[in-house]
């Protein structure tokens, strides 16, 4: 029998679970299909070409590494028109690397999932520069479920201890659905919830930490989110 942990804190805000149930998807089912890639080209397909970092597909996968002269992480910026959704996706680590997705709306970084070898985390992100940014150019701040209080700092909703090994595929599922988010990787899943997460959605990105390392992308496939009863 499969066993399920399940872990409530702070009246039922943070909860996580240390091994799959019956399915994959732990807050929704498949809908349509939004995008997929599998980098059959030799070229960064045109929809992973904005960004910064040193990136390129090397044997039909997507390497990412980061750069000193960048003075920020290595990442590839997707828009897509999306809400709820399902983010799949195989990875790997080299050297020092780590990994983000991030779910974002307009400038503002909504909310992200972060993979270290030895962890897995679920964040809410400060919003405040960003979305005072979009204020002074009359940018659309979408549904502000936090009514303006944009000042919260960057923290982990919930986490995971994992034991990655350098150089083995992973396969990643991250669902975002209204207020929770849902990290698997592993047989390990990390599941968070921040009323903030409920903000509109246009686009996400892959992010690549370590200037020692890479991070190995293959197999990129988004789908609507269904939430489950």
């Amino acid at each position: 029998m499969i066993k399920k942990i399940l872990l409530i804190v702070s009246a039922g805000l943070l909860f996580c679970s240390t091994s799959y149930g019956k399915s994959k998807y732990q807050l929704s089912k498949p809908g349509k299909l939004l995008l997929k890639e599998d980098f059959g080209s030799a070229e960064l397909p045109e929809h992973f070409r904005e960004g910064a970092g040193a990136w390129k597909i090397v044997d039909g996968t997507l390497r990412g590494r980061q750069r000193a002269e960048d003075n920020h992480t290595a990442f590839r910026k997707i828009y897509l028109d999306h809400y709820n959704a399902i983010y799949e996706y195989d990875m790997k680590m080299e050297g020092d690397g780590f990994t983000r997705l991030m779910i974002n709306w307009d400038l503002v970084h909504v909310s992200k999932g972060e993979i270290h070898y030895d962890k897995a985390q679920v964040f809410k992100i400060k919003e405040k520069g960003k979305r005072e940014q979009m204020a002074r150019q009359n940018r659309d701040q979408g549904l502000d479920p936090l009514q303006g209080n944009y000042d919260e700092a960057t923290h982990a909703i919930n986490e995971i201890s994992l034991n990655l090994k350098e150089g083995e595929w992973y396969h990643v599922v991250f669902e975002s659905v209204g207020d929770r988010l849902s990290l698997q990787i592993d047989g390990k899943i990390v599941i968070g919830q921040h009323i903030g997460l409920t903000e509109k959605k246009d686009n996400f990105g892959f992010q690549a930490g370590g200037l020692e390392g890479y991070v190995f992308i293959d197999n990129v496939l988004v789908r609507e989110a269904i939430p489950l009863p």
